[in-house]
């Protein structure tokens, strides 16, 4: 019983991604303004979804898609900061059960969401649903080569335009759009290459087609994969502070790069570890980019 509330309440939502969505959201909110009630309800709605979606996730892989079913070599691996590949196949939990599951988070959402519509405007039910949706076309997007543009829309543009359409009805959505690249690409076109390493083998015989798995397939050090999306959020980051969409002390966010690339010189001896660790200091290059940006706006 305990095991079964556990994967209810923490492991199908898997909270760990919960800064990276909170930050995009945070700042979509102090870009349109500042952080109100309204903007904290955004916050609240916009974690809820992801919530639903990681549930659907384990879900559609199990029931639709087939990554996570089959032998424990036949199937999607277990990773030590989310643990939800396996709890269908396992049988801690039903396929009905993830469903509702699923169902009861995007349920919750919709409460600020419709009191949101009431308060703000339209703009977070739009973007709230689309949110939703997207869970459904990352899961097919594992097999049409669009599988990091599915997560990214959905942890960078989508969470950033929520959490400022949550704040006011006439944002100024085309900094929002400049500002969420990076969290898409923390999360997504790099995230996806480590969160997907140890799956590759098993998922390419189930015909995945996404470039994370084609960095596996090709023999590119995963290291040197990384180190280039780290790069490039430098440099874009640098160039959002010297137009003016991001505040310049949004720059704190550069104190969690050392141990950032710390950890993938060593990523080889304890990929487990290394990989635990490169998720909590991505969360915390974005965590503190919003913090700098609330300081200094």
């Amino acid at each position: 019983m305990t095991s079964r509330i556990k994967a209810h309440l923490w492991t199908l939502p898997r909270w760990f991604a919960a800064p990276f969505f909170g930050s995009a959201l945070v700042l979509g909110a102090l870009l349109a303004g500042g952080m109100s009630v309204d903007s904290w309800l955004g916050v609240v709605a916009g974690l809820l979804i992801m919530a639903g979606g990681h549930s659907f996730n384990s879900l559609l892989d199990y029931a639709w898609t087939g990554l996570d079913r089959g032998a424990v070599e036949e199937r999607s691996a277990e990773k030590g900061y989310c643990a939800g590949q396996s709890l269908l196949a396992a049988g801690v939990v039903t396929v009905g059960e993830v469903a509702l599951n699923a169902m009861a988070w995007y349920l919750l959402a919709m409460i600020p969401i419709v009191y949101l519509v009431v308060h703000v405007g339209w703009g977070a039910l739009v973007f709230g649903l689309s949110g939703m949706l997207v869970t459904f076309w990352y899961a097919k997007a594992k097999f049409n080569w669009t599988h990091e543009t599915a997560l990214g829309v959905g942890c960078g543009p989508l969470a950033v335009l929520l959490g400022m359409y949550s704040t006011t009805n006439n944002p100024p959505w085309p900094k929002g759009l400049l500002a969420s690249v990076p969290f898409a690409v923390m999360l997504s076109f790099a995230g996806l290459a480590l969160d997907e390493w140890p799956d590759a083998e098993a998922n390419l015989k189930k015909g995945v087609k996404s470039v994370a798995f084609k960095v596996w397939e090709s023999g590119v050090s995963l290291e040197w994969y990384l180190t280039s999306w780290f790069l490039f959020i430098f440099v874009y980051q640098c160039l959002l502070i010297t137009i003016g969409v991001l505040a310049p002390l949004s720059a704190l966010s550069f104190l969690a790069w050392p141990f950032l690339i710390g950890t993938l010189v060593v990523l080889k001896k304890d990929f487990k570890k290394m990989a635990r660790l490169i998720v909590v200091f991505g969360a915390l290059c974005l965590v503190l980019l919003v913090a700098g940006q609330y300081i200094g706006r």
